[in-house]
């Protein structure tokens, strides 16, 4: 079977962008011929290069909703473009896959993709409308995402449970029969114990670690949605309960500058560093003791997951907690507004130790990489077979 995953081209090295990478991987294992459409964008050449290992690449002068100066208003009027029907159509898919970042990007990919009469799914990673998010003109652009998405004679999947429940809430009422919404949880690599505990030797030598020194990792881009900076108002605080801990942020961004001025200012580049983006984050979760995820909200956090999955302890806001809805006892949960009574808990070891058990159980069981690429194969042969009898 050929699938071929049509980017929105947000560029935001997110984990829309992994998600693609994750699933177009064990596709192709699975002997799956995958290829990736995608803007020209330079924004867009890391996620081409990583995907050309594996599959092949198309690209396009395409502009992302979000380098639009009117946003999702652009799609009151849709436009079928040729050009890029074409494009995909050489490609000779028996599947086309949108990767959506939110509700209202890429919402003319949707309409193209109806017009082409390929069979075709589209994925959601983020389901808070532009309203909820105090976005400018949001009661609008949800509204055009709204009308877009109920003309979409796909499937649409949502990345997670409450995902798809916000999702269905949105669109409701439903009113075409046409449209349904699966659910399909994101899933990561889940590694065997010997390789976790080998892994984790090798890179706490790597990163000159003492054995008594704590490590705490945070992976994520420097945006105001990640909130690093509530970041380092935790690692201020376990820094005076721990004094052997040590804070390691993963990433870059918009804020990058705001960040090394306070570490400067508040003397603090003895045990805060940061790296800038890692295509690999595996050596630093495996070296680690602890993850902090400060994000405010999110889709379904593929480094959120993938801790988890390395057993890590895990500290997460109150608000991201309601979002996710996780059982209780899989992360610890703390409030964004200066309170940190929940790291009493964490500075227990036995209480780490239990968090990250619970936490590994929950992604082995529900958030494997395996099961999401195995969900994904029996949709997609359900949608080529109903395509086959619909003809």
């Amino acid at each position: 079977m050929r699938i071929l995953f049509i980017s929105s081209s947000s560029g935001s090295r997110g984990g829309g962008e992994l998600y693609l990478i994750y699933l177009g991987q064990e596709l192709a294992k699975r002997g799956y011929v995958v290829g990736l459409w995608c803007s020209e964008n330079p924004i867009m050449d890391e996620l081409a290069d990583s995907f050309a290992k594996f599959g092949q690449v198309l690209r396009s002068p395409y502009i992302n909703t979000y380098n639009r100066k009117l946003r999702s208003l652009t799609h009151l009027f849709p436009k079928i473009n040729q050009e890029c029907i074409s494009q995909w159509r050489a490609f000779k898919p028996d599947i086309l896959h949108v990767n959506k970042q939110n509700l209202e990007d890429g919402l003319d990919l949707l309409t193209w993709s109806n017009y082409s009469s390929i069979p075709s799914l589209a994925t959601i990673h983020i389901t808070q409308t532009q309203d909820k998010l105090g976005a400018v003109l949001g009661k609008w652009r949800d509204l055009i995402a709204k009308i877009a998405l109920r003309k979409y004679r796909g499937i649409l999947t949502a990345i997670s449970e409450n995902r798809g429940q916000e999702l269905t809430s949105f669109l409701s009422p439903i009113t075409s029969d046409l449209l349904k919404i699966v659910v399909i949880n994101n899933g990561v690599n889940v590694p065997k114990k010997i390789e976790r505990l080998a892994k984790r030797q090798e890179y706490r030598l790597q990163l000159k670690l003492n054995p008594d020194e704590l490590l705490i990792v945070a992976v994520g881009r420097m945006e105001a949605q990640k909130q690093p900076m509530l970041f380092l108002q935790w690692a201020i605080h376990l820094k005076c309960k721990i004094p052997s801990v040590r804070f390691l942020w993963v990433g870059d961004g918009r804020l990058t500058a705001t960040w090394d001025q306070w570490i400067i200012d508040n003397n603090a580049q003895d045990y805060i560093q940061r790296l800038g983006w890692q295509n690999d984050v595996t050596p630093y979760l495996a070296a680690a003791d602890g993850f902090f995820h400060p994000a405010a909200f999110e889709g379904l956090p593929f480094a959120l997951l993938e801790a988890m999955a390395w057993s890590l302890p895990c500290v997460i806001t109150s608000s991201l907690a309601e979002e996710l809805k996780f059982p209780q006892g899989v992360c610890f949960v703390t409030s964004e507004k200066n309170e940190f009574k929940e790291f009493d808990n964490f500075i227990n070891s036995q209480e780490r130790n239990v968090v990250a058990t619970a936490g590994y159980q929950l992604i082995k069981q529900q958030f494997s990489l395996e099961k999401m690429v195995d969900t994904y194969s029996e949709v997609y042969n359900k949608t080529q077979l109903l395509s086959q009898i619909k003809q």
